[in-house]
């Protein structure tokens, strides 16, 4: 059993190898794996994807692909936040927005 510990390339979270799943159509790279919570995105793209022409499936992959990372950067931003207000002693739960 592979246990080496790799990371997601869509969220960049970290998996044992043998967990993680084959991303295409969204990754273009055969060798990039994905996270299960991704694969759930890889799976609903690909019965998505289902019938389109080749110029206009790499296009909806690619969007796809960018939203997912992008909303994970801003995942990532948002727990640092978290993270910085507490060292401040700023309680989230009574943090005004």
């Amino acid at each position: 059993m592979n246990t080496n510990v790799i990371e997601c390339k869509l969220c960049n979270e970290k998996m044992i190898e043998f967990e993680s799943n084959n991303p295409q159509p969204l990754l273009e790279n055969f060798e990039d794996r994905v996270c299960r919570d991704c694969n759930d995105y890889v799976t609903a793209s690909r019965i998505l994807l289902r019938g389109l022409d080749r110029e206009a499936h790499e296009g909806v992959c690619s969007i796809i692909a960018s939203v997912i990372q992008m909303a994970n950067s801003l995942k990532q931003s948002r727990l640092q936040a978290y993270e910085q207000l507490e060292t401040w002693n700023i309680p989230i739960k009574e943090r005004k927005e």
